[in-house]
């Protein structure tokens, strides 16, 4: 497989570089690897392995799969740093002439993979959407995340046509996105390091300068759900709200880079339009209600909370009185739960979400 030189392939030895940022996954990385292990795919994946200074087996499982397909798997080996180090530390080294992220603890569709580089072979647009499918630890039931309504598969749409449809945007995910590399180094993307969820942060980064997208109806990404030490679970998002924190005050910033015109579009030496600007706002108030979630929902100790809540609500009226307007409707309801003792899942029953 070859890379068609189109402007966005030259300089690129490879048609994708997946990064695999791992941290102590030993009891999941060698059924992950194995994934990416076809004949198919040696001549067009590059599969970096991001070791963030693991004190299990880790590295070792990664190095002897370079042993296996040196012409697929590189391993980095690091000092910890975080998430969001090992994607920076990936992006800088890549060889694909796209890019995307897959855990430690995940793995790929494998034919899916095979059909995705065949197309990225000849393709030239900045921004691709597949499918994922989560799969539950402990049952092993799986669900499928189908491509939105009114989207045709395989037509090149500008990002700005897409962008406002919430429902298409909100497939924009890390689990479903790849990236031309030259796009994304271009962007300048640099992720906060020593910070949970800063996925978030890659995504709306990676998105929002883009000029055009494709989504395709192939299954890629299958998604390990059901652990109780994910990141996502209620206590870990409580237990991790300077994280979380930090990752709005970063989404706030760079909404303020882009409203001030700082931040390019793809391809242009002009601002965001109208559009794109539009989504970096919605981005922004969405995990500012998530921020008051995490405060007022699903923190057990409600006065700590509400203490935590109003603190960040003054904060953001002094700092954007736009998004603190928009997220007026989330506190003074979440609040209201907060005080009858009522939890985030009895809420969104209660208002049918």
């Amino acid at each position: 497989m070859s890379c068609t030189q189109t402007d966005g392939s030259k300089g690129y030895s490879k048609v994708l570089t997946i990064a695999i940022p791992s941290y102590n996954v030993e009891r999941y990385l060698e059924h992950g690897l194995a994934s990416y292990c076809s004949p198919k795919l040696e001549s067009g994946l590059e599969v970096i392995v991001v070791d963030d200074g693991s004190t299990d087996a880790t590295a070792l499982i990664a190095e002897s799969f370079v042993k296996r397909s040196p012409s697929i798997f590189t391993v980095i080996s690091k000092e910890n740093g975080g998430h969001g180090s090992t994607i920076n530390a990936a992006l800088q080294q890549a060889r694909g002439k796209y890019f995307r992220v897959v855990d430690g603890d995940d793995w790929v569709c494998t034919q899916g993979l095979i059909d995705l580089v065949e197309r990225l072979s000849s393709l030239d647009c900045d921004l691709v959407i597949d499918k994922k499918r989560e799969v539950h630890m402990v049952t092993g039931e799986s669900t499928l995340f189908e491509l939105p309504d009114g989207i045709t598969p395989g037509d090149v749409l500008s990002f700005s046509s897409v962008c406002g449809a919430h429902q298409a945007a909100s497939q924009i995910m890390i689990h479903t996105l790849t990236a031309k590399t030259s796009y994304l180094r271009s962007t300048g993307l640099q992720l906060l390091e020593h910070t949970f969820y800063e996925d978030y942060e890659y995504i709306l980064k990676a998105s929002a300068p883009a000029r055009d997208i494709v989504f395709y109806d192939i299954e890629v990404y299958q998604y390990l759900v059901g652990n109780a030490h994910q990141s996502v679970s209620f206590e870990n998002y409580v237990k991790r709200w300077g994280d979380h924190t930090r990752v709005v005050d970063e989404v706030l910033a760079y909404l303020e880079r882009c409203e001030n015109g700082e931040v390019l579009a793809s391809g242009t030496d002009g601002p965001l339009g109208t559009q794109s600007l539009d989504y970096v706002r919605h981005k922004a108030h969405l995990i500012i209600d998530t921020h008051y979630n995490i405060a007022l929902l699903f923190d057990e100790d409600r006065a700590r909370g509400r203490a935590r809540a109003a603190a960040f609500r003054q904060d953001l009226k002094n700092r954007n009185p736009a998004q603190w307007k928009l997220g007026e409707k989330r506190y003074r309801v979440a609040l209201l739960f907060n005080r009858l003792g009522i939890s985030y899942t009895r809420m969104s029953n209660i208002l049918g979400r």
